[in-house]
């Protein structure tokens, strides 16, 4: 049986970087911009099965946006090695902030989810907000990409090589 697919992750990490730049922009609660979204955001979405309209996973919105605010020293210190010369993550735009940010997290923190899935859904919520041919969305996936072989070299070694380079 084919396994159908479901917009609702993509969905749920699109409202997490809303809900992280939301978080950075007016410096409000986690809850209480949580609570925003399960009330006032997405309310026709259920009935709806389209990417741009799913409901969010409540339970993932939360862990994304929690944890993104939580280790957001962490994710700092992620970042800093991916960065350009001379260009610091406070100093991009919000939303390639809050996308970088929350796409961080999930390489840290959600160990289950592939690296290249996590570069993947976060270029295409990138494609939301930025020209999908535009230098953001290959800067973002760039940096995703460098952050993501500091994070797990394990994932991008060759098969049947360690991380150290030796051969099983």
């Amino acid at each position: 049986m084919t396994k159908s697919y479901d917009p609702r992750p993509a969905a749920t990490r699109l409202a997490a970087v809303q809900a992280v730049y939301e978080l950075d922009m007016i410096k409000a609660p986690v809850d209480e911009v949580l609570a925003s979204f399960a009330s006032e955001r997405w309310k026709a979405a259920d009935e709806d099965v389209s990417e741009e309209m799913a409901r969010p996973k409540p339970e993932l919105l939360k862990e994304l946006v929690s944890g993104t605010v939580s280790l957001s020293a962490d994710i700092e210190e992620a970042l800093r090695p991916a960065m350009l010369k001379n260009r610091a993550v406070d100093g991009m735009e919000n939303v390639m902030r809050a996308i970088l940010r929350t796409a961080t997290y999930e390489l840290l923190a959600r160990r289950n989810v592939p690296a290249k899935t996590v570069i993947g859904a976060y270029t295409a919520v990138a494609d939301a907000f930025f020209d999908e041919d535009g230098q953001q969305v290959k800067l973002i996936a760039g940096i995703l990409n460098t952050v993501a072989r500091n994070l797990r070299a394990d994932e991008f070694a060759p098969t049947g090589e360690t991380t150290s380079g030796t051969t099983d």
